[in-house]
């Protein structure tokens, strides 16, 4: 069982930090709450212009290494999103602590049999988790009221006509931390049950019962003759 713990784990913390940098981190909804626009949303939607955005770690790392706007003479997607900057890139910095925690902990289960040493780091990749969230809120918080300019950040990423004229109606309605975040957040829980497991495993191993069935004695052979 031991073997297999310093096999698996370390396998689950990489799944999990690549999970983490590459799937989709955080997902934004644009709408309208006016009944009498909603039909311009829905008339823009059906050409093909999106409603629904998400962003992996990667992509959001690319984005403010110097991604240019896609209209000439526009601001940077930097520029754009300063009123959230500081809470960007505190996000980033704690998001990427709680994977260098998961590699950590990959490291140590693979390298000795510390499995406590082990639960205590993921404890702390889940402090660090909470730490993202509350961040994350506070992010979301601005964007939601209206501080950042979203006919600008549409100029960022399209110069397509139909999505200009849907910035100008539109509103973003929904932002949220998407399926990246909380498969690091689950498998930070799962490497806890499935050390407590291990741990139960290796004091009171499963042993399989076998049952001794008395063997019957050989007759004489002399006095089966003498029959």
């Amino acid at each position: 069982m031991k073997i297999a713990y310093r096999i698996i784990t370390p396998i689950l913390a990489v799944g999990a930090v690549l999970m983490g940098f590459f799937l989709k981190l955080f997902y934004f909804a644009i709408g309208t709450a006016d009944e009498s626009l909603s039909s311009i949303v829905q008339l823009v939607g059906a050409l093909g212009v999106k409603t629904n955005y998400e962003f992996s770690a990667y992509e959001l790392i690319t984005l403010l290494l110097g991604m240019e706007p896609a209209k000439e003479g526009s601001k940077s997607f930097a520029e754009l999103a300063a009123p959230v900057m500081p809470h960007i890139i505190s996000f980033i910095v704690f998001f990427v602590l709680t994977l260098l925690m998961f590699l950590a902990v990959g490291a140590i289960a693979a390298a000795t049999d510390k499995r406590n040493v082990v639960m205590g780091m993921c404890g702390g990749g889940l402090v660090l988790c909470f730490i993202c969230i509350i961040i994350a809120k506070l992010a979301f918080d601005k964007v939601l009221g209206g501080e950042l300019s979203l006919t600008d950040l549409m100029g960022v990423f399209s110069e397509n006509v139909g999505m200009q004229l849907l910035a100008a109606v539109v509103t973003i309605t929904s932002a949220t931390l998407s399926a990246g975040f909380y498969a690091v957040f689950g498998m930070y829980i799962l490497v806890i049950f499935w050390t407590v497991l291990t741990n139960m495993l290796i004091k009171t191993p499963i042993q399989v019962q076998k049952k001794h069935r008395r063997k019957k004695p050989m007759k004489n052979l002399s006095a089966i003759i003498h029959r």
